[in-house]
This record gives C-alpha cells, sequence and structure tokens, in this order.
C-alpha cells in the first residue's frame, strides 16, 4: 500500500496518529473518571473519524490504543481485570470495533467512485 497524494504523506499520517493517541488518551481518562458508565458510542466516534480521515492501517493501530485505554481505566478503576467474562467481552469489544474500522474504509471507497 503506497501512499502517493499529498493527503496520506507520512508527516499527515504521523500527526493523525498523535492526535488519535491524544483523543484516546483524553476519552480513557474520562473513561476511568465515569466509572462503569459506557462511553463507548465516543471511542466509536473517535475512531470512525480517524479511520475516515486516514488509513485503515491508522485505525487499526488507533483501535489498539482504544483497548488498551479501555482495560487501563477499567484496571484503575478495580473492575476485575484478568477474568474469563472480561476477556470475553474485551474480544468482543475488539471485534465490533475492527469490523467498524472496515465498514468505514469500504463506505468511504463506495462514497468516492
Amino acid at each position: 500500500m503506497t501512499c502517493t497524494s499529498a493527503k496520506h504523506s507520512k508527516y499527515y499520517l504521523l500527526k493523525a496518529l498523535m492526535l488519535s493517541t491524544f483523543f484516546i488518551s483524553v476519552l480513557g481518562y474520562i473513561d476511568y473518571i465515569t466509572g462503569e458508565i459506557s462511553i463507548d458510542i465516543l471511542y466509536i466516534i473517535c475512531l470512525c473519524v480517524i479511520t475516515w480521515y486516514s488509513n485503515i492501517l491508522v485505525g487499526i493501530i488507533c483501535l489498539i490504543e482504544v483497548i488498551l485505554a479501555k482495560t487501563s481505566a477499567d484496571y484503575f478503576d478495580h473492575i476485575k481485570v484478568g477474568t474469563h467474562l472480561y476477556e470475553w467481552n474485551l474480544f468482543n469489544y475488539f471485534f465490533i470495533y475492527l469490523i467498524m474500522c472496515f465498514l468505514v474504509v469500504k463506505l468511504k471507497n463506495a462514497l468516492s467512485k
């Protein structure tokens, strides 16, 4: 996958990755503060926006950051991280967010044709 346009230059992708890391860190902190109140819709919106304006690789890196932020917020909120049910739910979140990444890329490609 080569980036030929100026929009997808290395500098642009690095800037998108840094912005996504910042926003996901803020969302992780908000997730920690709110406790067990779910802010998954904010994670999904952030993931979709980052994937739409960059590419699938940055979207998947953003996805991994989201999972790490959710796990860290749950760990510091003293939710039982490491139980089988928690691991199963985390796997489901990962799978759903991954599907969202691919759907956003497919939608963007369909609209650009």
